[in-house]
């Protein structure tokens, strides 16, 4: 069902996808540094949402940012580029993969090139300024590319599952029905 998807429905999809999230994130991105740099956090619902600025050197929740500098810029620029080359090569050459899987690749593809941009003009850095919590329990500082590929993960960690279990369901019940029926096994 998710092949009847045309080649350009869903190419215009996943230039959508990549002017929205991009530019959401260039855009705030730049209203973070404008608006908080400097300043004190913002919250908001009770302190639920919380909005401080934050220069990250290292990959999500600032996992690697005490190695040296080359290491880093090999693992999280130069890594990143060829996995973003991947992941593009990908939804052009393999199109006709579940529909889900082509949006979760997209949200991927999005959310990488936005902290991409960020690592190669500000020397590593990317950006971030959103944190959410409830009580002491809170998440650690993120940008709205941060949520694209988080969102693109969970997507297609969930299409994973799901092709599983129906492959499985259909799998079990095609053994059933195809399985011959011998003579002997119906006399005893």
């Amino acid at each position: 069902m998710s092949s009847t998807v045309s080649k350009v429905t869903r190419y215009t999809l996943l230039l959508a996808c990549l002017l929205f999230c991009v530019g959401c994130d260039q855009v705030t991105k730049k209203i973070a540094v404008e608006k908080l740099k400097y300043e004190p956090p913002i919250t908001y619902f009770n302190n639920t949402l919380r909005m401080e600025y934050a220069e990250n050197t290292g990959a999500f929740l600032s996992v690697g940012s005490g190695l040296s500098k080359p290491v880093r810029f090999f693992m999280l620029v130069i890594a990143n580029a060829a996995f973003l080359i991947i992941v593009t090569g990908m939804l052009i050459f393999r199109w006709q993969m579940p529909l889900v899987q082509f949006i979760a690749l997209s949200l991927l593809l999005a959310g990488g090139i936005g902290n991409l941009i960020d690592r190669v003009f500000l020397n590593g850095i990317v950006i971030d300024f959103l944190n959410i919590g409830f009580g002491p329990l809170r998440t650690g500082i993120f940008n709205v590319a941060d949520m694209a590929i988080t969102g693109g993960a969970l997507l297609m960690l969930a299409s994973w599952f799901f092709t599983k279990d129906q492959s499985g369901k259909e799998n079990s019940s095609e053994s059933k029905t195809l399985e011959p029926i011998t003579p002997s096994a119906t006399e005893s």
